[in-house]
């Protein structure tokens, strides 16, 4: 069974680098730390996929392909920049407890280096997810409801787990014929699918919810304020609000997650994705954030707003700054509003048109028109 949650204690100083990748085997306690070797380290967290860590490696001789250090379902510990608990001592030193994610290779590629050395390109993805996906006996998971069948999954494998309530139940697919049996991560996705829910994983916590649900949820900066709403018997009554978001605003309010441009954002007609965008933020706080998160966007007229982080994309082992995409929740088809149709024009603007036109072409010859069914065309 995977347990996602962190391995170890490391105890360091914040000035320490606590970025830590190994390779191995966790059943027999054997991992190497293969950190010097890595040339690059590529981290994208997504609301469409599970945790990926692409590495390429430099492979001496092909001395790590030989012990099969690059077998698929091998395992990796990557330990994060993300701080789970700290402890601070008397004299100034700090006990902190960083995330451990626990991968697995899922797919690896060779090629030749500039010398005669290869360089091998590995993904890895969380091992959890990826054991789901090899679990043909999803119907061994029992519970009440879709979302307890999500939590239940979840617990399973040593995710923790935040999901929204739902009255979907769950479908199981047996092997059929040709077809193969469903795994525990379809069945999941399919029961998603139904719900409309979002079904993903970061840093060992798996979602399982719908985007409005998890608007303004998960953020750095809160504020509570006095609202009104109405009641299922028309009746209004004071409530109060809290919303959670990240800031990507101009100005003191948002260094924290400082904008190194502005944010390409686009909106289109009758989309259930009424805006969508992009951003690129200092790496400082930029490598915590996550997707399913919520950042308020402004400075922009017209796009001004929450959105939902959809992937974050950044490198490890380099000061490059860090990539987000965001969107609005998705809407259902009914309540998106359409564009009303306007008033009708002529297709080109052209106001010599086809009454004039089609007359000449047919005989050949100038006719004027004393009475021509537009307001005249002038030609500059």
């Amino acid at each position: 069974m995977a347990d996602a949650r962190p391995a170890t204690k490391i105890t360091m100083s914040f000035e320490q680098d606590p970025i830590q990748i190994q390779i191995g085997n966790l059943s027999k306690g054997v991992m190497e730390d293969i950190l010097s070797s890595v040339l690059d380290c590529q981290v994208n967290y997504s609301m469409d996929m599970v945790t990926e860590l692409s590495l390429n490696i430099f492979d001496t001789g092909f001395m790590f392909a030989k012990n099969n250090y690059f077998k698929i379902t091998t395992d990796v510990l990557y330990t994060t920049k993300s701080i789970d608990s700290s402890e601070f001592n008397a004299d100034g030193t700090a006990k902190i407890q960083y995330i451990t994610l626990k991968l697995e290779i899922a797919e690896v590629s060779v090629s030749q280096s500039q010398g005669y050395n290869p360089i091998w390109n590995v993904k890895c993805r969380t091992k959890a997810i990826q054991q789901m996906k090899r679990d043909k006996n999803p119907g061994a998971v029992s519970s009440s409801s879709g979302t307890a069948f999500a939590r239940a999954a979840a617990l399973k494998y040593g995710l923790k787990f935040i999901g929204e309530e739902t009255s979907k139940s769950v479908k199981i697919n047996k092997a059929s014929g040709t077809t193969a049996a469903d795994s525990l991560w379809s069945v999941l996705g399919d029961l998603a699918a139904s719900a409309k829910f979002k079904i993903f994983e970061a840093d060992g916590t798996l979602y399982f919810a719908s985007m409005k649900w998890l608007l303004a949820k998960w953020g750095t900066t809160t504020l509570v304020f006095n609202a009104e709403k109405t009641d299922k018997n028309g009746k209004k009554i004071k409530t109060q609000v809290t919303r959670k978001f990240i800031p990507l605003v101009p100005g003191k309010a948002g260094k924290d997650f400082e904008l190194l441009s502005l944010p390409e954002v686009t909106k289109s007609d009758n989309d259930p994705l009424e805006a969508r965008g992009s951003a690129t933020i200092t790496r400082t706080n930029g490598t915590s954030l996550r997707p399913g998160m919520t950042v308020y966007l402004d400075g922009i007229p017209m796009f001004t707003g929450y959105y939902l982080i959809q992937s974050v994309d950044f490198e490890e082992l380099t000061p490059n700054p860090v990539s987000i995409s965001f969107i609005t929740p998705e809407r259902d088809p009914k309540d998106v509003v359409q564009l009303p149709i306007g008033p009708l024009f002529p297709a080109t603007g052209d106001q010599i048109g086809p009454a004039i036109l089609i007359p000449f072409l047919r005989e050949g010859e100038t006719r004027s028109v004393s009475s021509p069914p537009f307001p005249p065309y002038t030609v500059g």
